[in-house]
Parts: structure tokens; sequence; C-alpha cells
């Protein structure tokens, strides 16, 4: 009768143990992680899984804190029961995200080694991860040296569930490689590497692009020269032509140089652009005309200025390829090519004539080539550099790009004029002012020239021309488009109206250089392009795209890699 007394009692007690192994195996689940609990200062081994005996503990923690002192790496042994990291990289992961949350290793050596278990419910098997910081795995253990310890001296006692011989079997051979010289070598190249990248980056910068910014300042920067807005030029100096003079304007070759010189050309009877639209945009082709062929006196006015070479060559290279006088697209496309031989002989023009100390393409090119050189150097070093992983070298190369780039932007602004170069710079300012305040209330082009009252400017082609080289193009639309407004006002004779012969568009034929009375009502038909007014912007732009030419055609067990950046090594037993 004595029994169920004693049954009742051993039923609670089996409960309880198995309500209490439940809990223990839940909990020790759901510390798996990440995240991670934080750390507990001065505790190095973290056995969240339960499977090592405190004896086991203690001589992990003593040879943990023994290489501490001996070289400062830092070693940290983490246990958790986390069945669904069954893989080496699942493993790899774990262990890089409890160096990132944790931080283990020292920062700036990144001497950090965490030694990973993670478990299935059996305790028994499951993935060991040595996974290391960049810095211990170059110092000390690399990762076939770590892969060789998990797989000769840990996995054996793995297999037989021995984890405790495991853990101890693999941090002997830890300890016996954490030697004073490694954590030397470490140290020494870190410290290189800090020196490489926190001085050497800087001092390279300022040391490259000082030297652009001193050969700017002792080479590349212009004289000096008295420039005011009270003073106007009467006119151009002798030999500066139009297109040089738009040269010496911007201080180096430019689409307006070229464009320049065609109007030049064709101001003086030599040229005529004939422009056709197409479904989209507009094809401008050139007429090239006899220069012996009689020409209007205005024509005979802008001859009376020599051309220079450049321009000459300018008409020739047209000469040769037009076929019955017209050169067409495919044509201009090929003369395109030329267009570097004309800024050549454009800048050698002006820098024999004492207004470069050298050619500016010249100039700019050479130094283009140091800034891009410096680039170059210092994406291949940067790649080498995160290659390595060195970051030191990564910022010196950040450093010399910078400097690259600043070279890059100086290029352009080493061209140097003479003290006459500048004093020509000065003069065409002011000559640009000139030309510009006479234009703002200019009702006509004639206009333009009776009233800026300069000898030389005899003709409102001239006007037009030199406009162009200035940059006054848009003055020069305004101009045109109130002697319009006069026109269909009646404020102003047709026959008054300045309109350029030299240039033709929609199939018109040749244009007249003013609007007769037959062109009132059609305002001059031939030289419009699609409406009423002459679009100067888009006749710029036609001309402009000429000589343009083509372009041509022309760890172990799945270990290494991970955020800790030494690299995994262990795998599954």
């Amino acid at each position: 009768m004595s029994r169920p007394a004693h049954r009742f009692p051993r039923f609670v007690l089996a409960s309880l143990v198995g309500a209490a192994l439940l809990a223990f195996a839940a909990a020790a689940v759901l510390a798996a992680g990440p995240p991670y609990p934080d750390p507990v200062p001065g505790q190095v081994v973290y056995d969240t899984a339960g499977v090592f005996d405190a004896a086991t503990v203690g001589r992990a923690t003593a040879t943990i804190q023994a290489i501490a002192a001996r070289t400062g790496a830092q070693v940290i042994v983490y246990t958790q029961v986390k069945p669904e990291s069954d893989t080496p990289e699942l493993a790899q992961a774990d262990a890089d995200a409890l160096d990132t949350q944790w931080g283990v290793g020292r920062k700036g050596f990144d001497d950090g080694l965490v030694i990973l278990f993670d478990l299935d419910a059996s305790r028994c098997h499951g993935q060991v991860q040595l996974d290391a910081g960049s810095g211990y795995a170059a110092a000390f253990l690399g990762n076939d040296e770590r892969q060789a310890i998990y797989e000769n001296d840990m996995l054996p006692l793995l297999r037989s569930c021995d984890l405790d011989g495991a853990l101890l079997a693999g941090l002997a051979k830890v300890d016996a490689n954490a030697t004073p010289e490694h954590a030397a070598r470490l140290q020494t190249a870190r410290q290189i590497n800090a020196i490489v990248g926190l001085i050497g980056a800087p001092v390279a910068f300022l040391l490259l692009s000082g030297w652009a910014f001193f050969h700017w300042r002792r080479y590349g920067k212009d004289p000096i020269y008295l420039d005011d807005p009270s003073i106007h030029m009467p006119a151009p100096p002798p030999d500066l032509t139009a297109a040089s003079g738009a040269l010496v304007a911007d201080g180096r070759s430019t689409r307006r140089t070229l464009t320049t010189a065609l109007l030049d050309l064709a101001s003086r009877g030599y040229l005529r652009f004939d422009e056709a639209k197409q479904v989209v945009g507009k094809e401008v082709s050139i007429q090239v005309l006899d220069r012996e062929a009689p020409v209007s006196t205005e024509m005979q006015l802008a001859r009376r200025r020599p051309l220079g070479q450049a321009e000459t060559f300018a008409y020739e290279q047209l000469d040769e390829r037009a076929q019955a006088g017209l050169v067409d697209k495919s044509a201009l496309l090929d003369f395109g090519r030329k267009t570097p031989d004309f800024d050549k002989l454009l800048e050698r023009h002006v820098t024999d004539k004492g207004w470069f100390t050298e050619p500016p393409g010249q100039v700019i090119r050479r130094w283009r080539i140091r800034g891009v050189v410096e680039i170059g150097v210092a994406a291949l070093g940067a790649f080498g550099g995160s290659s390595a992983p060195a970051s030191g070298l990564v910022l010196l190369c950040l450093g010399v790009g910078a400097a690259g780039i600043i070279t890059l932007v100086l290029a352009q602004w080493m061209p140097c004029r003479t003290v006459p170069g500048s004093m020509i710079s000065a003069m065409l300012a002011a000559y640009r002012r000139t030309l510009e305040k006479t234009m703002a209330e200019a009702r006509s082009m004639d206009q333009v020239v009776r009233e800026a009252d300069l000898a030389w400017l005899a003709s409102p082609d001239q006007a037009f021309v030199w406009s162009v080289a200035l940059g006054l193009q848009d003055q020069a639309q305004a101009v045109l488009e109130r002697s319009l407004a006069d026109v269909r006002a009646g404020a102003a004779q047709p026959g008054s109206v300045w309109l350029p012969v030299w240039y033709s568009s929609g199939g018109g034929g040749g244009g007249q250089g003013l609007v007769t009375g037959s062109a009132a009502s059609g305002l001059a038909p031939g030289l419009m392009s699609g409406s009423a007014l002459p679009d100067i912007g888009g006749m710029m732009a036609a001309i402009g795209s000429i000589g343009t030419a083509p372009s041509s055609s022309g760890g172990g067990g799945g270990g290494g890699g991970g955020g800790f950046g030494g690299g995994g090594a262990g795998g599954g037993f």
C-alpha cells in the first residue's frame, strides 16, 4: 500500500529534470549569434554551449592570456548550439560577425583570432572555424597553416567528441606560433603602413600638386599688364589675324579659332557655306571659290589684311578635297583630320611672333600627360594596395591621384603669354569692350562700322568676323534682329540691311549682302534658316561642326574570405 506514495515523487523529479534539460537546451539555442551578447571584460572563453569542463576553460584562458601578454594578439573562443550553421561558409559568417561586433584584435593591427564552435543539438558534431584578422593571418598563421591545425590536430579529437582535447590541441599550436618576432614584424609593417598613409599621402599630394602650381606660377602665369574698362583699342596689332586673335584671347586653340578662320576666308570671297536641312539637323557644305575671281568692294577691303599660314593651309586643304568646287559632308569629315595641323600652324604663328613662350597646345599636352601618368600610377598602386592589402599604400595613391587631377586642371592654364602677348591680350579685351559697346545699341552692322569709326574695320563682314573671334556672336545676332525689325516696321529701307553674302540656307542659291526691295516680303530667301530671321546661333553651330573628325573604331573546408580580413579555416565534424 506504500508504493503509490513513492511513485508520485519520482514522477515529479523526472519531470523537473527533463524540464531543466529542455530549458538548458532552449537557452543554448536562443544564445546563438549573431547578434552576440556583449563581451565580458577579461573573459576570453565563452562556452555558451556548455561543452568544456572547468579545467579546460582555465587552461585555455591561461594560454590565451599568455599569448596576449607576449604578442598583443587577441584570441577569443566561443561555442554555441546552432544546428542551422551546418556548412563552413555559414560558420565563417558567424565568426566574421563576432569579430565585427566585438572588434577582436587591436585596432590598426587586426591581430585577432576567433575560434568558433557551431554545434548541433548533440553537441558532438558541427562546424569549427579558426577565423583570423588580416594582421594575424599575415604575421602569425595564414589560412593554410590554420587549416593544417584544424585537420591534423583538432579534427581527430572532434570526431571522437573530445571537444576539450581538440580546443587545447589547437591552442597549443597557436601558442607555439605566437612569438615576439612575429609580433614585431606585424608592428613594424603596420607602423610603416601608417607612415605611408598618414604622412606619405599628404606629402605626395603637396609635392606633386605644388610642383605643378610652382611651374604655373613660374612659367605659366602671364606677366601682369594693365587692363581697364576705360581703355578702348583702336585697331588690332599688325600680323594679328582674327583666328590668331581668338587664340591669344583664349590662351589656347579652341573650336572658335578654326570657325573664325573659315569665316575670315569667307569674308574675303574665298569660301561660301551652303546649308541643307536634313530630317534630323542640318548639313553644311563648302564652296571653294577662285581666289583670283572678281569680288565685291567689301571683300576687297577684307583682303587688305594679310592671311596667316594657318588660314592659307585651311583653304588649300579644302581646295584639295573640293569636287567641282564643292566640299561635301564626307570631304569635310576628312578635312577634320587636318584640324590638329591647323592648330599647330596657328600656335606656331603666335609663338614666332613672340606672343607665347611655347605653342599652347604643346604645353597643355605635356602637362596633361603628366597628370594622366600620375593618375595611372595611382590607380595601379591602389589596385596593388587593395590586393595586398595595404591601406597606407591605397591612401598614398589617393594622394598621388588627387595631385594628378590638380595637374590636369592646371594644364589648360600652363601656356604662358610673353609681355608682348599679355599686352595684346589686354588690347583684345579692350577691343572686345569697344565692339560690344558699339553693338549694344546699333540697329545694323553698317551702323556698327560707322559708329566704331575704326579705319581697319571697313565692312560689316569684318565686324562680324571679329565679333565671332572675340565671342560676340550673340551680340551680332541681336544687331541683325534689330535690323530686320526696323525693315518690317518701315523704319529702315530694305536695301540698308546687311546679311552675310557668303552663307546660304535651304537651297536658295547665292545670297545677297543686303535685303533688297524684291526680297522685302520674303526677307532675302536663301539667306534665312527656316524663319524670317537669320539664326546666327544655328549658323555658327553649323559652321562650328566643320572640322570635326570621325571617331576612331576601334581557409579550409570552404575557409578563406569574409569580413574579418584574414580568412577562415576549419570545417565540419
